[in-house]
């Protein structure tokens, strides 16, 4: 009741209330029952609670705080393989990093959210991301991609006799033709989100629509229609007190009038918007406004003012990525600094424009919209004709057959059930041998299989701790108290206890966080560093494709490279000692690419000593570890898991490189 009652109210400080009772009786309830149908419906709740609370903070223009209970909501649903909820989690996610003007992020969450809703079978969900995908392409220039989801979108939706869904792709197809400036295709789209809208009384969309209409409008110069369109607009957004929506028609009113050459009507409109989006901290509106703010001074002539507004829409847009108004910003600075006769920043920004417009191809992709979009409409056509051609026939062959029919139908009826019910019978015990058959087999591979896990995971953990490292981390933790600094000997101390603490509570699990495996290599590294003085350094860096409290790998994977690179590359070098741990994500996205660089002797040297040393150093297993990589690596089929290579300079070793491709599972 809690949760439909959520549903139905519209005012945020209201359901957020309602939203923190369901948030707590989910969480109790799941905690206390024992019924593991109910005690996984009330963490289904749970999970939901958290999106609401996420949403909220959207409300609110709290982004970073939203994705906080966005990845609650996620890191439950993903525990219990509640797949629809896990792609809403995800698509809220890429949402909110949208706001933020984070792209890259914004599309690396939509396509975690497609594949999630791929998985979850609900058509619904499924299309509302396809559209979200398209969207995100569009805003990434990538036209191809954003047209292909946004006509897949389409039918899920035509079938769905969804609305609001249908509203939403053919706004998404007028902002794509908007951009191939094929306005004319772009408005035929608008008017049919305008038909929708008006249908189902959707105010919000409405007005973005008939500002959109607007805009189209003024780039195929009919200025009349345009104002017509965006007084409609400013109409309705000033009774529903919709800031943003105000500030779209303020800007579109400075276009109208720049279009009639009345500048300075022009420039008063652009700096309402503007004002507007800076109350908003929209950087990406902030930057269009201020373009467009720069354009109208510079044609008053006013080239100060012109050129302060031009360099910060220059600068935002370089902070929002959108490469469109980049080149925008570009060419008007390019005109204002000629005009003051700083011909050098000129050419500058007259070859940043240029270079930017090589990059978009907008007679291509303009090509490829039209023929998709024909394609689509076409298949559509022919499709219903052909079902029409085929109803037809069927209808005729039914009406010549259907006295043969009726007068066969008795005599054969019985004859029929009999034959059907013996082979029904014979068939059925046949699957049923089958399916056990399947299953004794599926079963003895499943136990082959977690025999070998469990076989390489106790050969790891045997050789986790090494007894020279225990001994060397000890005996150097002694010193420190004897001879050295007793605080340091302390906090020294403190890591290894922490340290073995750590190693021996992930022992016993599957996985564990690239954060957790990092503080480990973290605290295993600052022990070894006091054997060295002070001519010891490392590093350990992720990629930003990485979310390290999201992403997860067995543990104890690295420790063991890390050790022989220590015992073996940097023990026997003199002077300043480094080793460099980097994690990376495949472009795949299906495995980590981790690698280790150390600066010391090379493979070659350090089998040399190893050779000629009576005390062999027992050295962590990476057996064990290639096997561990070879179990996870049955599905990517990965040719080269760990691979060694010697860094070289001028023919001479100067340091080991160890890549390990860990899969994803």
């Amino acid at each position: 009741m809690l949760n439909e009652v959520i549903e139905a109210e519209n005012d945020q400080n209201i359901w957020i209330k309602y939203n923190q009772e369901l948030k707590k009786i989910a969480n109790e309830k799941s905690i206390s029952e024992t019924n593991p149908v109910l005690k996984k419906t009330y963490t289904k709740y749970l999970s939901n609670a958290f999106n609401n609370e996420g949403a909220f903070y959207v409300y609110d223009e709290k982004f970073e705080k939203a994705i906080q209970f966005y990845r609650k909501s996620l890191q439950i649903t993903t525990k219990i393989n509640y797949d629809y909820a896990s792609a809403v989690a995800l698509q809220n996610i890429g949402t909110a990093f949208d706001y933020l003007g984070k792209l890259d992020s914004t599309l690396v969450y939509m396509q975690k959210a497609y594949y999630y809703a791929k998985l979850s079978k609900d058509k619904n969900n499924l299309a509302y991301i396809l559209t979200d995908l398209g969207f995100v392409y569009n805003n990434l220039g990538n036209n191809a991609l954003a047209i292909k989801y946004n006509l897949e979108a389409l039918p899920l939706f035509e079938k769905m006799n969804d609305l609001d869904g249908l509203e939403r792709t053919y706004f998404a197809l007028g902002r794509i033709f908007d951009n191939q400036n094929d306005f004319k295709s772009s408005t035929s789209y608008y008017e049919k989100c305008l038909q929708i809208d008006k249908k189902t009384n959707n105010n919000e969309r409405l007005i973005l629509v008939l500002n959109s209409l607007a805009s189209a409008n003024i780039k195929r110069k009919e200025l009349n229609t345009a104002l017509q369109f965006n007084n409609q607009a400013f109409e309705i957004a000033s009774k529903l007190n919709n800031v943003d929506l105000i500030a779209g028609s303020f800007k579109n009113y400075g276009d109208i009038n720049f279009e009639k050459q009345n500048f300075l009507k022009a420039n008063n409109n652009y700096i309402k918007a503007y004002e507007i989006y800076k109350k908003l901290n929209s950087d990406t509106f902030i930057s269009k406004t201020a373009i467009k703010i720069a354009t109208s001074f510079y044609k008053l002539n006013k080239l100060d003012k012109a050129k302060e507004y031009g360099l910060l829409g220059y600068n935002l847009t370089k902070k929002t990525n959108y490469k469109s108004d980049q080149k925008d910003a570009a060419e008007i600075l390019s005109d204002i600094y000629s005009k003051n006769n700083d011909y050098k920043n000129a050419f500058n920004f007259k070859k940043i424009a240029s270079d930017i417009g090589e990059k978009i191809y907008f007679d291509e992709s303009k090509d490829i919209a039209l023929k998709a979009t024909y394609q689509y409409e076409t298949e559509k056509k022919e499709a219903t004709i052909k079902e029409l051609n085929q109803k037809k026939k069927i209808s005729e062959l039914e009406s010549n057959k259907k006295s043969i029919l009726i007068n066969s139908i008795v005599i054969s009826f019985l004859a029929l059930a009999l034959i059907a019910y013996f082979l029904f019978s014979r068939f059925k015990e046949k699957k049923k041998n089958e399916l056990l058959q399947t299953q004794l087999i599926e079963n003895q591979k499943r136990l082959e299989a977690e025999k070998k896990a469990t076989d390489s995971e106790l050969k790891a953990l045997k050789s986790q701790m090494n007894p020279h490292f225990i001994f060397n981390a000890l005996n150097s933790i002694q010193e420190q108290f004897m001879y050295g600094d007793k605080l340091k000997g302390n906090e020294q101390l403190s890591n290894f206890t922490y340290l073995t603490r750590q190693i021996l509570e992930v022992s016993g699990k599957k996985q564990i966080t690239i954060a957790t495996e990092i503080d480990i290599l973290t605290k295993y590294l600052e022990l070894e560093k006091m054997r060295f003085a002070k001519d010891f350094e490392y590093s350990i860096t992720t990629s930003e494709t990485i979310d390290e409290d999201y992403m997860k790998l067995p543990p104890m994977l690295l420790q063991p490279f890390v050790e022989n690179s220590i015992k073996h590359g940097l023990m026997h070098k003199n002077g300043l000692k480094t080793i460099a741990i980097d994690f990376d994500l495949s472009s795949s996205e299906d495995y980590l690419i981790c690698t280790i660089i150390d600066n010391g002797i090379g493979r070659q040297k350090s089998a040399e000593i190893k050779a000629g040393n009576l005390e062999k150093h027992n050295s962590f297993s990476t057996k064990s570890i290639q096997q561990r990589l070879e179990l996870l690596n049955d599905n990517l089929q990965l040719q080269e898991l760990i691979v060694y290579s010697d860094l070289l300079e001028n023919d001479s070793v100067v340091g080991t490189k160890v890549v390990a491709h860990i899969p994803l599972v």
